[in-house]
């Protein structure tokens, strides 16, 4: 059973991420007032990687989502957001999370880059950074259900070294990770 404490307030996950590319993203948790940054965030992301994010089409956010997206307990949950400077604002770029299910044992592992920042390796550290902040709670084992296309994904968290299982479920894989 994982512990929760406070070790994982704001100012212990917020740090600078220099990329491939040289360029640098802050990150920081998610926060309720990341509403309108997730939603334009969502409408930049391409409907292809809002499938394999979702593994459904969406045309928007409901509501219901997009409060279970920015409203974090930090009991169960942590999602760290990638944050950089945009047409003289914040802009988030990309997001990391888990929820912990208390009667499935594991933790369920989500992410999503906006494509025009992808293969910067920005989503294989916010997936380092969020599994290390659940493994800091007691939590080694994830689980995902992810589109079978998703070759990006699978090569992250190989390169990661965790150990994976996939399984075949009603045409996407269900993946079980040990660190």
């Amino acid at each position: 059973m994982p512990s929760y404490g406070s070790e994982d307030r704001s100012s212990n996950h917020e740090s600078r991420l220099v990329l491939k590319d040289g360029r640098e993203v802050f990150l920081r948790p998610v926060v309720p007032a990341d509403r309108d940054l997730i939603i334009d965030m969502f409408n930049r992301v391409s409907r292809r990687s809002i499938y394999q994010r979702f593994l459904r089409n969406l045309e928007s956010l409901p509501d219901d989502l997009l409060y279970r997206l920015t409203h974090i307990d930090r009991e169960t949950s942590f999602a760290l957001a990638a944050v950089v400077e945009e047409g003289g604002g914040e802009a988030i770029i990309a997001v990391g999370r888990y929820a912990y299910d208390h009667r499935e044992g594991y933790a369920d592992l989500a992410l999503v880059v906006r494509d025009d920042w992808q293969n910067l390796g920005l989503g294989k550290a916010l997936l380092e950074r969020v599994v290390s902040a659940a493994v800091k709670r007691g939590i080694s084992c994830f689980g995902s259900m992810m589109d079978t296309r998703n070759t990006v994904m699978e090569k992250i968290l190989r390169d990661l070294g965790y150990t994976v299982a996939y399984s075949l479920k009603t045409g996407v894989f269900q993946v079980r990770i040990s660190v």
